[in-house]
């Protein structure tokens, strides 16, 4: 089953930085926060990624493009251009990742509409780039095929940023936009998201269509959407409050989401 991990955005600028990078190109511990997000689904055996281009996309695809060059140990000749010979393999040499120009403006709905023909299963699985967490993915799978629902969102309880989904008996039975929210009762969403490929039904290619606002609320009020409660680890970031926090857990060798265990 391929990942598909929404890269777009307008990126993010940290204290000491002189311009704006991607949030999926900031590093936490060596690595940049993207790697980690594909790093947790590759622990439950899923290793195929789509990753969807915003802006400066051009950076993320020259990390990957480069990455067995400037992860391994290589051994080469001056002057000969062919003589190049990788002395040591890493982890991540089972990653098939393909790289989707899905435009700087599209809104999220649009950039996994944009995906579609790469996606080649009946499910398939959605992220954002910059929210690690210590989710279960297995469980967030058989809670997906359980329910039979067409969308499955991993709902947590971090401020309200994203939208919140209001649940009744598993299901939820209204999603809130994050301008409505008034009161602290329910879960948002926390991305680690499975789809049936009939979202594509209610997707299009205009910039405009977003994922968290126009689809959600239409699933919600169809009854097509299933929740997934993680109660575990989860963090995005989003300033410089919560790369420092990150990094902290990092020194502290507290990288809960580089963790597998059952729950």
């Amino acid at each position: 089953m391929k990942v598909i991990i929404l890269c777009g955005g307008d990126g993010i600028r940290l204290k000491n930085q002189l311009s704006y990078i991607p949030k999926s190109l900031v590093y936490i511990d060596n690595k940049p926060l993207i790697w980690h997000v594909m790093k947790r689904y590759s622990l439950f055996g899923f290793n195929e990624f789509v990753l969807a281009l915003g802006k400066n996309g051009d950076y993320i695809r020259d990390y990957f493009l480069n990455y067995s060059l400037n992860t391994n140990d290589v051994e080469f000749t001056l002057g000969k251009s062919n003589d190049l010979n990788y002395l040591n393999l890493h982890q991540e040499d089972n990653w098939k990742i393909t790289l989707v120009n899905t435009g700087d403006e599209a809104h999220t709905g649009a950039r996994i509409f944009r995906c579609q023909k790469y996606i080649d299963t009946n499910d398939f699985m959605v992220s954002y780039s910059d929210c690690v967490s210590d989710i279960d993915i297995g469980r967030l799978l058989k809670s997906h095929i359980r329910e039979g629902k067409m969308a499955t969102v991993t709902g947590v309880y971090p401020p309200f940023r994203y939208g919140e989904f209001i649940i009744k008996n598993k299901n939820a039975v209204d999603f809130i936009p994050v301008s409505k929210l008034t009161a602290t009762h329910g879960y948002v969403n926390g991305g680690y998201m499975i789809f049936n490929k009939k979202i594509f039904d209610y997707l299009n290619s205009y910039n405009e269509c977003t994922l968290e606002i126009d689809v959600f609320k239409t699933l919600t009020n169809e009854g097509k959407l299933n929740i997934f409660k993680h109660d575990g680890f989860w963090q995005c970031l989003d300033n410089d409050r919560e790369y420092e926090y990150l990094k902290k857990l990092c020194e502290e060798n507290n990288r809960y989401w580089l963790e597998k265990y059952e729950r």
